[in-house]
């Protein structure tokens, strides 16, 4: 039935997914950051929309990109990019940070 399943191919999906969520945050908080300078909060849907192919985009690129090779040295530098994107995230959504103006 999934004849098309290699021995590795976990290894792949899993970097390739939290790739793309590394990627999908950094984009959430900058046009998060942009969405409201421009104070245009009713259009969250494009917003989620475009996150969500970001994370796509990224996602198939990495997936296509480690498919078939050896990617226990990207674990480490994956998931480090990851942590960092969520603290950038959580730093850059906190209300002080992007309602501040000069």
């Amino acid at each position: 039935m999934f004849h098309w399943f290699k021995s590795r191919i976990h290894e792949p999906i899993a970097i390739a997914s939290i790739a793309g969520a590394a990627a999908s945050l950094h984009a959430a908080w900058i046009v998060n950051l942009l969405f409201f300078r421009q104070a245009r909060t009713d259009t969250l849907v494009s917003l989620y929309l475009f996150v969500a192919c970001v994370y796509a985009i990224i996602f198939a690129f990495t997936f296509v990109w480690c498919r078939g090779r050896d990617c226990s040295d990207l674990r480490g530098r994956v998931l480090h990019a990851f942590y960092v994107a969520a603290l950038i995230f959580l730093a850059m959504t906190f209300p002080l940070v992007y309602g501040f103006a000069i």
